[in-house]
């Protein structure tokens, strides 16, 4: 299940969907920024990624 979480989030920040509102976009947008600016927020995407223990 949290392989699956961590799929469907990233999808979510990744791309635009037709039916994303101006609020949608703008969290997406403070979500990546967050990454770009966070060790911890860039350290947990990089485990995830790797891998989740079960």
């Amino acid at each position: 299940m949290k392989a699956e979480r961590f799929s469907w989030s990233m999808t979510q920040l990744t791309h635009r969907f037709p039916n994303m509102t101006d609020f949608d976009r703008k969290m997406q947008k403070a979500d990546l920024r967050y990454i770009r600016t966070s060790a911890a927020a860039q350290k947990s995407i990089t485990e995830n990624y790797v891998g989740l223990p079960c």
